[in-house]
């Protein structure tokens, strides 16, 4: 039977639960073809996209490196007034300026602060986006930045902590503000082909 169903369900459910290449995909479209358009993930949304794909499509996006969103939550700790304490006692605030990878594509992860003690000297706040930040990158920390201070009390500890619970709190306020940054291209294009399908109905509507 041809499908004339514009979201196509049946072939998002064949694509996931049935052979790579299922001839009885209703809609025309291999099993293979619907994973290789969006990188293996086959929910119904994703196949609606892929149904109606228009290969000029241009996506355009800012993207962040680590060093950038280390430095944007920074900023943000500033702003709000939560450094002050902490700056007294650093010796130095690092963002992280490692090359690879380039760029954050993806948003499958968290930021995570830890404090700990330095293996010679001082206290170390180290920051880390934890989980993905390219769709291909595997799963694990990714170093962002550290504050350092020489002190070694009870309340240096205390104001590095203080700190990284600032900068948990302002990096999830900082990831929702600039949430497209982090978006992988492939949820950009299907953002951007939805956002197309509800101009063109409210204009025949």
């Amino acid at each position: 039977m041809k499908c004339n169903e514009r979201n196509c369900l049946w072939c998002a459910w064949r694509a996931a639960t049935g052979p790579v290449d299922d001839p009885t995909l209703c809609c025309g479209h291999t099993s293979h073809q619907v994973r290789n358009s969006f990188a293996g993930y086959t929910t119904a949304e994703n196949c609606k996209a892929y149904l109606r794909d228009d290969p000029g499509l241009k996506i355009k996006v800012k993207r962040d490196t680590r060093e950038m969103l280390m430095k944007g939550i920074h900023q943000k700790v500033v702003d709000n007034g939560q450094f002050q304490s902490a700056e007294a006692i650093l010796d130095y605030f690092s963002p992280d300026t490692y090359d690879s990878p380039k760029e954050i594509t993806c948003d499958d992860f968290d930021v995570v602060t830890e404090v700990q003690f330095g293996g010679s000297e001082g206290i170390y706040l180290d920051c880390y986006a934890e989980g993905r930040i390219q769709p291909e990158c595997e799963k694990k920390r990714w170093h962002l930045g550290t504050y350092k201070t020489l002190e070694t009390s009870l309340s240096a500890m205390q104001t590095l902590g203080a700190l990284g619970g600032a900068l948990t709190y302002f990096a999830s306020e900082y990831l929702w503000e600039n949430g497209e940054r982090f978006l992988s291209n492939r949820d950009l294009r299907i953002r951007a082909l939805q956002k197309r399908q509800k101009e063109e109905e409210a204009e025949k509507s």
